[in-house]
């Protein structure tokens, strides 16, 4: 998501141009926000989203949300309430699109977008893995020294496909 391009790193989706925007208005929260940027991206790139990648500090307090009540609109730590007997799920989708979660955006920012159709990421060759005890006194302290590689590209065609979220107060 990240990569800035320079040396061995590959240039990350967010740091391609193209990729859209939307801000949060005063009142939104962050599901109202993150909706509208599902219908944005359905009406500006005509794509229909498919994940979104949040931050868990953003991602905990969507969870802990709650109403007027004191009770949690996405199920409480035993369940009920509004997840309406569906089980305990740690990591419950939001707005059922495949949900990611990391630290990998920062907080207060969400990626919402159709990301199959946004990259590819292309591997040649597979994993390299190579190892020996014998680089320099490796063999004489009973060490063994591994050098694991991969080739890889990301191709973003649509850039397009995504929209970053600004949560920022």
């Amino acid at each position: 998501l990240n990569g800035d391009g320079g040396g061995p790193n590959i240039e990350g989706l967010l740091n391609r141009s193209g990729i859209g925007t939307l801000t949060k208005l005063g009142p939104d929260s962050v599901a109202d926000t993150s909706f509208k940027a599902m219908t944005v991206l359905q009406n500006t790139q005509f794509f229909a989203a498919d994940g979104i990648v949040i931050h868990p500090t953003t991602y905990q307090d969507l969870r802990l949300a709650k109403d007027t009540n004191g009770q949690y609109y996405g199920g409480g730590f035993f369940t009920s309430a509004y997840n309406n007997g569906d089980g305990l799920n740690w990591q419950p989708p939001v707005w059922g699109l495949k949900t990611v979660v990391t630290p990998a955006v920062p907080v207060d920012q969400v990626l919402v977008g159709n990301f199959k159709q946004a990259a590819t990421v292309y591997r040649k060759g597979g994993v390299t893995i190579d190892s020996t005890n014998s680089n320099v006194d490796d063999f004489e302290y009973n060490r063994v020294t591994v050098r694991v590689e991969e080739r890889l590209l990301l191709q973003a065609k649509r850039p397009g496909a995504v929209i970053k979220v600004d949560l920022t107060p």
